[in-house]
């Protein structure tokens, strides 16, 4: 009788860890919308240059915070002190994004390029987005 509900038992804990699944598969999409509180000063970034003449963004960013779409949710994050020149961190409980600078071109006295920038995105501490990206920044 013993082996009878340890067996039953065993089944039930092996069909219950095969219904438990990790967010396997991730959509990182571009987006058109930022709200009104989040326009002004801030950073932009796009997929190519035709996302970029269409606003499609893949990031943006008040600098204090930042929007990512992902599987059609937009999710707010908000920005790290360890910005600077060469990088920028933005993170939520589930969620990180680093972004590393390549090159950039001043265009005004608050205003630049970014010519070339990896965009990396971190689900619970695991890639699950690397690109490279281009946009801009300033006031």
């Amino acid at each position: 009788m013993k082996l009878i509900l340890f067996i039953t038992l065993f089944f039930l804990h092996i069909g219950n860890n095969g219904q438990k699944q990790s967010h396997a598969v991730f959509n990182v999409m571009t987006f058109t919308d930022v709200p009104k509180n989040m326009e002004g000063c801030g950073e932009n970034l796009f997929l190519n240059k035709h996302d970029e003449k269409a606003a499609k963004f893949i990031f943006y960013t008040d600098y204090d915070r930042a929007l990512i779409c992902i599987d059609n949710k937009m999710i707010l994050i908000k920005g790290n002190e360890s910005n600077n020149k060469t990088s920028s961190s933005f993170s939520n409980n589930d969620y990180q994004v680093v972004i590393k600078y390549l090159k950039e071109k001043t265009t005004g006295d608050e205003d630049y390029d970014i010519k070339s920038a990896t965009m990396i995105i971190k689900y619970h501490s695991k890639i699950i987005w690397s690109k490279n990206v281009i946009g801009g920044g300033g006031c």
